[in-house]
């Protein structure tokens, strides 16, 4: 397979990052807690090949990311330096807005949950919006923080966190700042379950191995069907997905669906 990654093989050469692959789950770790993970440019070029390795890797289901230590992550390094040994950009690393990846978490088609294991703030708050699904632990923290250093709120954030939680919420925590607490993330609609700190991998991987067991074509062109919703009419979503109706008919997963019902016994989907 052609990669711009020269050298490396999936999941192996990451930097202030540890990335694991389980039964069709790949977990990828922020690992640089003296500093909450905070985006060393390392971290960042990380991130952006994890999506495409994920993507690109058959035997891979679900991503989940979470931070090391105490804090998910807490948005741009503002004090560390570029490291020598990053790679040369290409040119589209070049051409390519400086937070434009943070779109192809939508656009990838394996679900990628966040495990949000402590503080999000700035650019790690919206890489957990970037995220199709946040759970939370009970000690989790959200906040914009942009405009506490009077920068405006970018890396997608204006977008995805006004779909998260409505116009006016998001207009208030991105100009006031306040810290989010995980239960008051749950209610807003921020987060999709809050679980004790202790539990929280165990539960995300309980909802990581049920996606990874699941019928993955299908999995995967359903997040599709509904990203695609967001922006048009009921009349071209409709059209929409009556063309994905017609690419999994002929699934192996969709014949193994039936025979299970017709049989009462649980399928067993090969993501075929």
């Amino acid at each position: 397979m052609s990669r711009r990654y020269d050298g490396l093989t999936p999941y192996e050469g990451y930097e202030d990052a540890i990335v694991e692959k389980k039964d069709g789950v790949v977990i990828f770790t922020l690992n640089r807690p003296e500093k909450l993970n905070a985006l060393s440019p390392g971290l960042r070029f990380g991130l952006k090949r994890i999506l495409e390795d994920v993507n690109d890797d058959d035997d891979a289901k679900v991503l989940v990311l979470t931070g090391a230590g105490r804090g998910f992550c807490s948005g741009a390094d503002m004090v560390g330096q570029s490291h020598a040994n990053n790679p040369a950009p290409s040119r589209q690393d070049i051409e390519e807005s400086r937070f434009g990846w943070i779109g192809r978490f939508r656009t990838m088609r394996k679900p990628v949950i966040a495990a949000v294991n402590g503080v999000a703030a700035g650019g790690g708050f919206a890489l957990a919006l970037a995220c199709d699904v946040r759970i939370a632990s009970d000690q989790a923290r959200f906040v914009s923080a942009f405009v506490r250093r009077a920068i405006l709120p970018d890396q997608m954030s204006t977008w995805l966190l006004p779909h998260l939680v409505g116009t006016s919420r998001a207009l208030l925590m991105h100009w006031l700042s306040d810290e989010v607490k995980a239960e008051e993330a749950l209610r807003i609609g921020l987060a999709d379950k809050v679980v004790a700190h202790e539990e929280l991998m165990a539960r995300t991987m309980e909802l990581a191995n049920r996606l990874a067991q699941g019928p993955s074509i299908t999995i995967e062109l359903t997040k599709q069907a509904v990203y695609h919703a967001m922006g048009v009419s009921l009349e071209t979503q409709a059209e929409y997905e009556e063309n994905m109706l017609n690419k999994v008919h002929n699934t192996e997963d969709v014949k193994e669906g039936r025979l299970a019902f017709r049989e009462k016994r649980k399928p067993v989907f090969k993501g075929r």
